[in-house]
């Protein structure tokens, strides 16, 4: 039994040892630590009593079933983790995954033809930046062309501050308005006083006082304004300081703008910078009697955008009937200047570059208007609403030249003494003629100019309701008014009154969208505009914008028969029947009408009006009033088109 016990114990022993040395079995594990322990014990149990041999053979029985169960464990922890086992498996299975996919029938599929498709047109790349591919060497002219008027500055004194405070409380004391405090905000031409009015008290009641308490000051009219949450008195200082369009030009707050076009057009009373985005503006009206700063002001707004905008991202239309007022600027012809390309010579279109007599300012209008309707066709094609999604494109060579695309310039339109040009339509039957035709052409340009880069700018020193009409004040959101004379003045630029206090000399009040500020306008000399617009003029080179102006497109001379001249009936328009039908049959003629129904252009509407005019089918014009239809029926118009039909 001994010897059988012992055969067995050195079989499994072998064994699990096998299975140790192949899965690396450490000594510590169960069967081991037993079988150590039997071994040590394996002499004194095979001589000793029969009580100990028999708790030795089920021990030996034991470790042996212990021993069994690690080498079982242990073997199968050897065959699964090997890598070269499951590699076999790996081969077996694709194996057989590819003797499947060989037995499995074979469709056979017609093979398909690849679609012929046209070739992509081959793209000219746009400039990637017009502004330096076309002024390479361009440099805005530097501010110390400028004059430096900080020593001329004059600080409003403590002592004149707390005296007035004095005046404004006893004065509204006297009248038995109780104030909870007065603060005092210096600037450069008035000091604005809050007027804090204590509880219960109106502000009704501040803002009627104002009379009287510019007679306590004795410093002119005192501008009485509602604020957030006072009544601001804003009285003028007793010495002003002088905003220089240098000081201007170097803030922060005209350096840092965001605007497409900036303008820095003065301090407010606050003192800090007044800056608008001309380019959301959109449209300027600036009135005021003679001497009060308009000039001045136009000046600044120009050197604001001349030192914004390079040349060949901003061009300038002057008209002039003054012509005394924007001479300086014919040094800006190659830079930053449109012109009609109708010239006999560069001299002659250099001459006329600044716009003086009205039927140039007529035929440049109109141009522009022409000019307006060629962007408005180019956006259509590129497929955005307005020019920046446009130029964002045109930079990013999304658009093809060859199909007529191209840079699009701001077009900033400048009219001194606007009401000149239009109030000659008392005059003769020529000048009537070219002054509704301004009209018409600033009332389409300010209607649908924005969104093409076309902004118009007019200033007038008669703001009567003839000049500053209805459709004018519609489309101008944006107007400043300088010193007037009467209340109306003032409502009809700024649609409220306030301009009739102003004190004159660059005081004047912005007006956007019903919101109303007063600010002090900058100040530029001649010898400044000198100095800018020589720099330019000195800054020659090969590239086109540096060498050439901007041409709008040529103007056709459509003759009138109302101004003197002839319409040529043996070149009738191809519409001409068309449009003559329309007139009958409505019984109401307007080129206008023309455009909105029959989709022609400015001049072409007119030329076609005239042609019906020469026809007898219509009328002379008669200023605002309607043209006449001469011809009742259709019936009666037959006739006529036969005869021109002929020739």
């Amino acid at each position: 039994m001994t010897l059988v016990s012992l055969t067995g114990v050195a079989v499994v022993s072998l064994w699990l040892h096998y299975a140790e040395a192949l899965a690396g079995a450490e000594s510590n594990s169960y069967a081991g630590a037993l079988g150590t322990y039997l071994a040590s014990q394996m002499e004194g149990w095979v001589g000793g009593t029969p009580l100990s041999f028999f708790i030795s053979t089920a021990l030996l029985f034991l470790w042996a079933g212990f021993a069994l169960m690690d080498a079982v464990v242990n073997t199968a922890r050897f065959y699964i983790n090997k890598p070269y086992i499951k590699e076999i498996k790996k081969e077996v299975f694709i194996e057989r995954i590819k003797w499947i996919e060989k037995e499995k029938p074979v469709k056979s599929t017609p093979k398909k033809t690849p679609i012929e498709r046209p070739e992509k047109p081959v793209v000219s790349p746009a400039p990637s930046d017009p502004s330096t591919d076309e002024v390479p060497n361009y440099k805005v002219p530097a501010t110390s062309l400028l004059k430096d008027c900080s020593a001329e500055k004059r600080a409003v004194t403590k002592s004149e501050i707390d005296g007035n405070i004095t005046i404004i409380k006893e004065t509204l004391a006297d009248h038995h308005v109780r104030v909870a405090d007065i603060e005092a905000v210096p600037g450069p031409t008035v000091t604005l006083y809050k007027v804090f009015p204590a509880k219960g008290v109106k502000v009704a009641a501040i803002r009627n006082l104002a009379d009287d308490v510019s007679v306590a000051l004795k410093s002119g009219k005192v501008l009485a304004t509602l604020m957030d949450d006072c009544v601001g008195l804003e009285v003028a200082n007793k010495h002003r300081s002088v905003v220089s369009i240098r000081e201007l030009l170097e803030s922060p707050e005209f350096r840092n703008s965001d605007a497409e076009l900036p303008v820095a057009i003065g301090r407010k009373v606050t003192g800090e910078v007044k800056v608008f985005d001309m380019a959301k503006a959109p449209h300027l009206l600036i009135g005021g009697t003679t001497g009060q700063g308009k000039s001045v002001g136009l000046n600044v707004l120009i050197a604001s955008l001349l030192y914004a905008k390079r040349p060949s991202d901003l061009k300038f239309i002057f008209i002039d009937p003054k012509k005394t007022e924007f001479g300086r600027y014919s040094r800006l012809y190659s830079h930053y200047l449109a012109v009609l390309p109708d010239a006999g010579s560069e001299e002659e279109e250099k001459s006329k570059a600044i716009i003086k007599e009205t039927p140039d300012a007529d035929r440049i209008l109109r141009s522009l208007c022409q000019e307006m309707s060629d962007r408005y066709s180019l956006l259509e094609k590129a497929g955005t609403p307005e020019i920046k999604e446009y130029e964002a494109k045109f930079k990013a060579h999304k658009l093809n030249p060859n199909n007529g695309h191209r840079h699009l310039p701001y077009l900033v339109c400048i009219i001194d003494e606007y009401g000149q040009l239009v109030s000659s339509s008392t005059g003769s039957n020529e000048s009537r003629v070219h002054a509704r035709s301004i009209m018409t052409s600033i009332v389409s340009l300010a209607a649908m100019g924005r969104a093409c880069g076309i902004h118009m700018v007019i200033a007038t020193q008669s703001p009567r309701r003839e000049v500053v009409s209805g459709l004018i004040k519609t489309n101008f959101n944006m107007s400043i008014a300088y010193k007037v004379k009467t209340e109306l003045d003032s409502r009809i630029i700024l649609d409220e009154m306030g301009a009739e206090k102003l004190l004159g000399y660059g005081d004047m009040l912005v007006s956007r969208n019903a919101l109303t500020e007063r600010v002090q306008c900058g100040n530029i000399t001649s010898a400044e505009i000198d100095a800018i617009t020589k720099n330019i003029e000195a800054q020659t080179g090969y590239k086109k914008s540096l060498s050439t102006p901007y041409y709008l497109p040529e103007v056709q001379e459509e003759g009138e028969s109302q101004n003197g001249g002839t319409v040529d009936m043996k070149k009738l328009d191809e519409r001409f029947e068309e449009a003559a039908r329309q007139v009958v049959i409505n019984q109401f003629a307007s080129t206008t009408n023309f455009q909105n129904t029959l989709g022609m252009g400015y001049a072409r509407s007119a030329r076609v009006m005239s042609q019906l005019e020469a026809a007898g089918i219509v009328g002379p014009g008669n200023g605002a009033k309607k043209r006449e239809v001469l011809v009742g029926s259709l019936a009666e118009l037959e006739p006529i088109l036969k005869s021109y039909m002929k020739e």
